[in-house]
């Protein structure tokens, strides 16, 4: 699984001639806090092979792989960079008690790991 998701990203990081943004996972599994079976799913998945995997394919191709510090990426608002612990009503949600801006989490800290450079 992890072969395909590393050479998708890559393929795609090479089509947009981009860099690649990776969230530094160091402590996640102490970070983690979901239910029992998600917890269960994503302790059992490889995060740092993942990023080695994606790391070397990178370097193969010439793209360069940095990596982010998850401080606050989260919680901040890709829309107009408020940070608060309450953008975040629940894991899945993302409103902004700022802007109003409104996003599925995920996708919102996606975009502010992408646009740290």
């Amino acid at each position: 699984v992890n072969h395909k998701i590393s050479k998708e990203i890559v393929n795609i990081a090479k089509e947009e001639k981009a860099i690649i943004n990776l969230e530094e996972l160091k402590n996640i599994r102490e970070r983690i806090k979901y239910s029992k079976k998600m917890n269960k799913r994503l302790h059992n998945w490889n995060f740092y092979q993942l990023q080695t995997f994606i790391e070397y394919k990178a370097n193969a191709e010439g793209l360069e792989v940095v990596y982010v510090k998850p401080n606050y990426t989260s919680q901040m608002c890709s829309a107009c960079e408020h940070i608060d612990k309450r953008n975040r009503p629940n894991q899945s949600t993302f409103k902004c008690k700022a802007c109003g801006y409104e996003a599925n989490a995920d996708y919102n800290t996606s975009v502010n790991i992408a646009n740290v450079l």
